[in-house]
């Protein structure tokens, strides 16, 4: 019986051994990039870490922002630059909407917040891998973002070659970002929607409708309103200024 059972141990072992020859042999004729792959991150994945970077960085600034990198027409409050959404400087008029296309407007301000930092990140990996004895080539990078439902969506298009023995080619490299942006973004295009039809909003109803979200209203002396939208799990937090049907200084409506 002991020895069946070594020679089986000896057939499970020679098996292993077999498989892991197959495996190293495939990735060397793949074109060399086994120490890419076993040692360190793959080009790929080094420029999808370099765009989700970019991303969450845009975004910690413009969710604080208004939806704005740099804010133009804003109220500062509490250190913090926030664009106004919805806005009136004469009384008894409700605001008009400064962005009525909100998400549209924060995709584009992403674009324009990464396209130097993911070209950038290009130029490492190029610099890189051409030390490695690799030739790579890549055309002019382009990134389109897209917010979801608990998501960003980046594609960044470049036509990105590397060869070494053979060629990869990639048109495209596709990142998600997670967050929840998307959400907090179109309950601030609702409560601003609000401020320019009827003067204000009524955030307890939207807390009702989305409990996960928290709903701030913080009143200003001047007439400005600043709203804080806060997700309740992920913390992430957007915030924006609105100044609608203001009345002057001592009337009390009555």
């Amino acid at each position: 019986m002991e020895k069946g059972v070594n020679k089986k141990g000896q057939i499970t072992i020679f098996i292993i051994l077999a498989l892991a020859m197959v495996l190293i042999l495939f990735l060397l004729f793949r074109g060399g990039n086994f120490m890419q792959f076993i040692g360190g991150k793959s080009p790929v994945t080094q420029i999808q870490d370099c765009v989700e970077e970019a991303v969450e960085e845009a975004v910690d600034v413009l969710a604080l922002q208004g939806g704005s990198i740099n804010p133009e027409f804003y109220f500062e409050y509490k250190g913090d630059k926030i664009d106004y959404l919805c806005y009136t400087d004469e009384y008894y008029e409700t605001c008009v909407m400064q962005k009525p296309l909100l998400r549209k407007s924060i995709e584009e301000e992403i674009e324009n917040y990464i396209d130097d930092k993911v070209e950038s990140c290009f130029n490492s990996v190029k610099a890189n891998l051409e030390r490695e004895g690799y030739v790579v080539g890549f055309g002019e990078v382009e990134n389109s973002v897209d917010l979801i439902s608990g998501n960003i969506f980046v594609e960044t298009k470049s036509d990105l070659t590397i060869t070494k023995d053979t060629t990869e080619s990639y048109k495209s490299i596709k990142t998600d970002v997670g967050s929840k942006i998307y959400e907090l973004v179109m309950i601030a295009s609702s409560i601003a929607n609000w401020e320019a039809r009827y003067g204000d909003s009524e955030t307890m109803s939207y807390m009702i409708f989305y409990p996960s979200i928290k709903v701030e209203k913080k009143k200003q002396g001047d007439g400005t309103t600043i709203y804080i939208l806060t997700d309740r799990v992920s913390l992430n937090k957007f915030q924006f200024a609105s100044r609608s049907l203001v009345l002057p200084a001592g009337f009390s409506g009555k």
